[in-house]
């Protein structure tokens, strides 16, 4: 007997760990229970997420299965890289913030003024913001591939923080609103 079931897990591009629990009944009716998860997450966030339960016959489960878990799967694996990447670089912002404080400190330790020690400041943190900005967009533009634009909305910077960034912004934000209405008008549509 030759199946495709790995072939069709690798296609979508998720990798991850797979916990997939099938129960049968008397009448020949299947409830599938399939969880994803990265392996190692250091957010307990993680660990709310439920498994994604379907039920139906086993033809059913032959020709639509994969196809009925691809969406989930992709969106939990999304969130969960960004719990992973929202971690990481939040381990970096507090590193980065004690080599500041070190710095200012050993400038002090030398007599340095104190106009030196913001200027040396100011351009870490202005080094430290533009990282911050292309690690959001970046984050933005991945929900996005993923359709989650009410996500990525609330995720998009505001032209107070980044005004030299405006153009950019309010155009990402006009197509992700966009985006979004046309998503909610096909889902009543149907």
């Amino acid at each position: 007997m030759k199946t495709n079931f790995f072939t069709n897990m690798a296609e979508m591009g998720c990798p991850g760990q797979w916990s997939i629990t099938v129960l049968t009944d008397e009448n020949g009716l299947f409830t599938v229970s399939t969880l994803f998860k990265l392996p190692v997450s250091g957010d307990a966030a993680a660990k709310h997420i439920k498994p994604f339960v379907c039920k139906g016959r086993a033809a059913d489960f032959d020709a639509q299965y994969f196809d009925m878990i691809e969406q989930p799967v992709k969106e939990t694996a999304g969130l969960l890289h960004n719990m992973e990447d929202y971690l990481k670089s939040l381990s970096r912002a507090k590193e980065q913030s004690k080599m500041v404080q070190d710095t200012k400190g050993k400038n002090k330790a030398k007599g340095d003024t104190q106009c030196e020690s913001l200027e040396l400041a100011d351009g870490v943190n202005a080094e430290a913001k533009r990282k911050a900005y292309t690690d959001i967009i970046r984050k933005v533009v991945e929900l996005d591939s993923l359709c989650q634009y009410t996500d990525a909305l609330a995720l998009l910077p505001t032209v107070a923080d980044y005004p030299d960034k405006e153009a950019e912004i309010n155009k990402r934000r006009a197509e992700l609103e966009r985006k979004k209405e046309q998503k909610a008008n096909l889902l009543f549509d149907i």
